[in-house]
């Protein structure tokens, strides 16, 4: 079926079910960044394969809202399809809630369905705020696209299991005597998590349900005296299964969880959630089998505790980088190597080409997979923040102009993200301009001093000044925690422009990667990850810096050196001296002498 007849075969069972408009959610029951297949419904309906947005569907109109990274691949995607973008995040922009007010205006009895276990409880509880009063009401119907979606998918299957105590830091008994502390203190008997992250974290284990994220489907009920985790115990090992019930883990169906709620509403006691990630599904169950007075909706304790790393975290983190810098050199050897043929007319790279090299390269160090999809960009398609290339259908590497790679590595000790843009060739002035004011803003940040308690939002005007100066900026966040051997994206803590209510705390790791994208021209992104850390105290206070945890030279070729200051080039200089210092004795005498040149002093 064509998209057309997908929304056409939709309205019927809308007509069915007595709704008049249906929400097709972009995510899964556990709020995951990367959905897998089975709820891939908005892609299947669609087509968009973005990674953000979500669908409407009523009789007149079928719409989808998603914000600035995809609007010109949601307009290529769509072409043809008769569904409309509404774009969000923008000035004026109207969300989804307020345009479904809009439609219960207009009706009496306005209905809508949704797969609960698909939508946020915070988003439907914002949209039943905007429908109510005009009568409007929702009908959650879990799973319902199955009735049109013949083929869907199963649930994922992958295989889990332990990570060791020496790459985790502490143990997972440990972290649940932390957590019931958590629990004793908001006034609660149970608490249910859903992020699958955050089980992950607190029982040391990894997964595979999800791409690029080692985690594992699942539910976790903490309770004074037990720990039950709802997922599939043929996914572990016998030996593992072993452990974890020594270590009091009660290993349930992952499809009794809507059951157990029920039975811990019996025994009284308030419930802990949150329901920010939680999905609408499940926080009705909730409601219905505790009532409001026993439900306690407040943000999970766990993300910060998960961010602020231990130091055996840190160490595999700076291993992880380690590993991948060697990779990342290799790789730009080996891409400094194919432009020489190419420009003799003896070869061709494709962007998908070059970012499978770097991911053999990436597993020849050591590497289980990448953290996330690669972003190989050549030229103009490095404009698009978030552009994927895909093999016989992307662009094709020439000996000029600047190639953004963004990729990171999944160790067994730490994750990577890392973004590097490089000259294949000559380069105008323009483009070097604009490659040295987005460096500086990276190293503006990098060198930042600042007090403790400082979020986020606050320092990001540090990277962006230099790009202001000019009247210029990038639409995109300027940092994101970064998981220890989970995802590559997590927070509490973020850098900026919208207020995150997070400071940035010693032992987190947070993502430095200003850009500029100049559309059908080229885009220019530069990142390393920084590791937050004591700077000492005065009267003043407690003060907080930088530690840059990437080691990856940046190239110097396209630089305009008389934009940088005394103290940027000073940083550059001793940046890719220590990266030159930690690399050369894995590499061989060739590497070594190829790197030598990139690193020397400007």
């Amino acid at each position: 079926m064509d998209t057309k007849v997908k929304i056409d075969t939709l309205r019927k069972l809308m007509k069915d079910r007595g709704w008049d408009a249906a929400v097709i959610s972009g995510g899964d029951p556990h709020s995951d960044e990367y959905v897998p297949e089975r709820w891939q419904a908005r892609k299947w309906l669609s087509g968009f394969t973005g990674s953000a947005g979500d669908i409407v569907v009523t009789y007149g109109h079928a719409g989808l809202w998603t914000d600035g990274r995809y609007f010109i691949q949601a307009s290529k995607e769509l072409e043809g399809s008769g569904i409309e973008i509404h774009k969000t995040r923008i000035p004026g922009a109207i969300g989804i809630p307020e345009w479904l007010g809009m439609e219960a205006s207009k009706k009496p009895g306005f209905k809508i369905g949704i797969d609960g276990l698909t939508v946020n409880s915070h988003d439907a509880l914002e949209i039943i705020k905007n429908i109510s009063p005009h009568g409007g009401s929702i009908d959650d119907a879990p799973d319902f696209i199955t009735e049109i979606w013949h083929d869907r998918p199963e649930y994922p299957q992958a295989g889990a299991g332990i990570l060791a105590d020496k790459y985790a830091g502490r143990t997972r008994s440990e972290k649940l005597s932390w957590l019931r502390g958590k629990i004793s203190e908001a006034g609660c008997g149970a608490m249910l998590l859903s992020s699958l992250d955050e089980i992950a974290w607190l029982l040391n284990i990894r997964g595979g349900d999800i791409a690029y994220n080692p985690l594992l489907l699942s539910y976790m009920v903490v309770t004074e005296n037990r720990c039950m985790l709802f997922t599939e115990s043929c996914k572990f090992s016998g030996n593992d299964l072993e452990t974890l019930c020594k270590d009091g883990i009660e290993i349930l169906p992952y499809d009794s969880i809507d059951h157990e709620i029920v039975l811990r509403a019996k025994e009284g006691g308030k419930m802990l959630i949150d329901g920010q990630t939680l999905n609408y599904h499940l926080y009705g169950n909730i409601l219905q089998s505790f009532g409001h007075e026993r439900v306690c909706d407040s943000l999970s304790p766990v993300p910060l505790e998960k961010a602020v790393k231990n130091k055996t975290e840190i160490k595999g983190m700076k291993k992880a980088a380690l590993m991948d810098g060697i990779a990342l050199t290799k790789f730009f050897i080996w891409l400094n190597g194919q432009m020489k043929l190419v420009k003799k007319g003896k070869t061709l790279i494709s962007e998908a080409d070059a970012a499978e090299k770097l991911n053999e390269l990436r597993k020849s160090t050591g590497a289980l997979d990448e953290s996330f999809a690669t972003i190989s960009a050549y030229g103009k398609n490095a404009a698009l923040p978030h552009y994927s290339a895909i093999k016989g259908k992307c662009s094709y590497l020439e000996p000029k102009g600047l190639y953004l790679v963004d990729s990171g590595g999944q160790y067994p000790y730490g994750t990577t993200d890392i973004t590097r843009t490089i000259p294949l060739g000559p380069t105008s002035k323009r483009e070097k301009r604009d490659y040295t004011l987005v460096l500086k803003g990276m190293i503006s940040l990098a060198l930042s001093v600042f007090p403790h308690g400082t979020a986020g939002t606050n320092i990001d005007a540090l990277a962006r000044n230099p790009l202001w100066q000019h009247r210029l900026d990038f639409g995109h966040g300027t940092g994101h925690g970064v998981g220890h051997r989970l995802c590559v994206h997590e927070g509490p803590q973020a850098i900026r422009h919208n207020w995150i209510d997070c400071p940035i705390l010693p032992g987190m790791i947070t993502s430095d990667e200003p850009g500029l994208y100049i559309e059908g021209e080229y885009g220019i992104r530069h990142e390393n990850l920084l590791l937050c850390k004591e700077a000492g105290k005065n009267s003043c206070g407690e003060w907080l810096c930088f530690e840059t945890v990437t080691y990856t030279y940046i190239d110097t070729s396209s630089v305009h050196k008389s934009l940088l200051s005394k103290d940027e080039i000073k940083w550059l200089n001793r940046y890719n001296s220590m990266v030159y210092s930690k690399l050369h004795s894995f590499l061989d005498k060739d590497e070594r002498k190829w790197l030598e040149k990139r690193c020397r002093p400007i």
